[in-house]
């Protein structure tokens, strides 16, 4: 299957400066929730990813696919595409944690472990780091729909993914910002989320 590169980066509402990125060596893990091992979150956070391109939640500018198909467990967030930064509002319903990973890639075992040598990004929420979990090559399948960005097959697919990361419990009710930021390979991409976190 072709390799399939995709960076989330999210720029802080206001934050002024360019921020230094932390560097997460890759580490073994085998959960980063009580709920979800690596294989599982990464299955859900690709078939959600792989929509067709134009509803898909990782080319949408605005936030207005970030709610299509999303799993009963976790809400998951979107980088981007493009090397610019892009702004989205999503709303989130309460009770859900976020996954949100710096940077992450689907492709194979090789391409992988080149990956992560030089992955690095940081998560905030509301100015406040959460922990980034670096999640080594983990074989996982997940579902991938006609007309999606990434030039995949519709159907059940294998593949192995890894990337930076973070698992966020929920947030209380009200705004938030959400930022990631990271880099991987040579690429950046930014994207700045709103959540209307509790909204109807």
């Amino acid at each position: 299957m072709r390799t399939v590169l995709l960076f989330l980066v999210v720029l802080l509402a206001g934050c002024g400066g360019t921020a230094q990125l932390a560097t997460h060596p890759p580490a073994p893990q085998t959960s980063t929730s009580d709920e979800l091992a690596p294989a599982d979150f990464q299955a859900r956070w690709w078939t959600w990813a792989s929509q067709p391109a134009n509803s898909n939640p990782v080319s949408d500018t605005s936030g207005r696919f970030c709610m299509r198909d999303q799993p009963v467990e976790v809400w998951l967030l979107a980088g981007s595409l493009t090397e610019g930064p892009v702004e989205r509002q999503c709303r989130v319903p309460a009770d859900k944690p976020l996954l949100a990973p710096a940077v992450n890639l689907a492709g194979d075992i090789a391409g992988c472990e080149a990956f992560m040598k030089t992955a690095q990004g940081e998560v905030l929420l509301n100015n406040a780091t959460q922990r980034l979990t670096a999640v080594p090559a983990t074989p996982f399948t997940y579902e991938a729909r006609a007309g999606n960005p990434f030039g995949t097959r519709a159907g059940r697919l294998d593949s192995v993914g890894c990337g930076l990361y973070a698992w966020i419990p929920a947030p209380p009710s009200g705004e938030h910002d959400l930022v990631i930021r990271g880099s991987a390979g040579g690429r950046n991409v930014d994207v700045k989320y709103k959540l209307i976190v509790g909204a109807d």
